[in-house]
């Protein structure tokens, strides 16, 4: 364990501050409001003199060196990164709390945010074994930002390596709060510890409480994965592959088997909400959590369908195909009184076996292509390829 040695703070606190800065646009500021918008109840300072003691609260709380002995070298790197990100940016202890712990502290301290504005995030699905080898797909949802533009050409070959994480948002307007409160960038933590999908599940499972909010699928060089379904701090479930083509998949917001704890949790949490801010049944946010549930069961049923081996053509048709027939949203409302259309914003597949990337993106316009991007990769191409 004491071999692990983490990136540089340094270059980790510098590559957020020149994230923060490209956004061209006060980003701590920008995310108060937001709740605040979503949320006009709420008393400003209040909100923020609690989130800040919660942030402080937070890094006091140091895990246990017995029980989670990885943990010490990242206690001392999140402090370094944030201390560097403070002087980078001069920053001031509000705004890193803002930045580290506001979804959190809303979570945890019962201050909810509104319905309206809760969009649903993307869906993965992973297949060891198509007509055109193994096959790696995502959707991309979100309300379109005001100032979208394409993504550049990936330098490298998406989803591809030795061991790949790729997930979806999936979190919970209230959540009780675990035990375990301390910042640990698990999503770092656990490529120093895990080199293939179970060595992963072991981690992940063991620090389960320290990280939320999201599903995600798993999968490595001998073509094992999993699929991990962790919108609770306090719950994990874990999907081994369909029987009948070992396909992993998952999707934003949703809870697979409605019967599982954490499903069950979920239920209860958003009834929580609902009637704590008198929020009808047929309302956006009920609303809002079936349309979740149906894109999962479409995605499931979809792959599901196709006989024998799935083919790379029935596959791209189902990702791209517009909402409701397939899983591509082309600007869809799903609710009279939801305030933002969702957009299907890019469309990626993976070809692992054959080191190529199809892309679909909407332009600045927000039209979506006919015809993918195809980026080949490998030695003739001079696109890298993952080790």
């Amino acid at each position: 364990m004491d071999s692990v040695k983490p990136t540089d703070p340094l270059n980790q606190a510098q590559s957020e501050a020149d994230h923060i800065t490209a956004q061209g646009y006060d980003v701590f500021e920008r995310a108060v409001q937001r709740v605040l918008f979503d949320a006009p109840w709420l008393a400003s300072e209040s909100l923020l003199d609690g989130l800040e003691s919660f942030h402080q609260e937070r890094i006091d709380k140091v895990p246990s060196a017995t029980t989670y002995p990885e943990s010490s070298v990242w206690v001392d790197y999140v402090l370094s990164v944030d201390r560097e990100l403070k002087r980078l940016l001069n920053l001031d202890a509000r705004q890193i709390a803002i930045y580290r712990s506001l979804n959190d502290f809303l979570m945890f301290r019962g201050i909810a945010r509104s319905s309206l504005r809760q969009q649903e995030k993307c869906r993965v699905v992973y297949i060891p074994q198509t007509d055109h080898g193994q096959f790696h797909a995502k959707n991309i949802d979100d309300p379109a930002p005001p100032n979208w533009r394409p993504q550049p050409k990936p330098e490298a070959l998406p989803h591809a390596g030795n061991l790949v994480w790729d997930g979806v948002g999936s979190g919970l307007h209230l959540d009780d709060e675990p035990d375990e409160i301390f910042p640990l960038p698990i999503t770092t933590m656990y490529q120093h510890y895990a080199d293939d999908v179970p060595s992963a599940v072991d981690f992940l499972t063991k620090y389960s409480k320290f990280f939320g909010g999201m599903n995600f699928v798993l999968h490595d060089r001998q073509k094992r994965s999993v699929a991990i379904e962790k919108c609770s701090r306090n719950f994990i479930e874990v999907f081994e592959p369909d029987p009948t083509s070992g396909f992993s998949h998952c999707s934003g917001m949703a809870c697979r088997n409605p019967e599982s704890p954490q499903a069950i949790y979920q239920r209860a949490k958003r009834q929580e909400y609902c009637e704590k801010f008198g929020l009808p049944n047929d309302g956006p946010d009920w609303t809002f959590w079936n349309a979740c549930h149906t894109a999962e069961e479409m995605l499931a049923s979809g792959v599901r369908s196709m006989l024998g081996t799935p083919r790379r053509d029935d596959l791209f048709k189902l990702f791209t195909t517009p909402w409701p027939d397939g899983l591509n949203k082309p600007g869809v409302k799903l609710h009279p009184e939801q305030t933002v259309p969702e957009y299907t914003l890019i469309t990626s597949v993976t070809l692992i076996d054959e080191l190529i990337h199809y892309r679909w993106q909407r332009d600045e316009d927000l039209k979506y292509p006919d015809e993918p991007e195809v980026i080949e990769f490998g030695e003739q191409s001079g696109l890298s390829v993952p080790e």
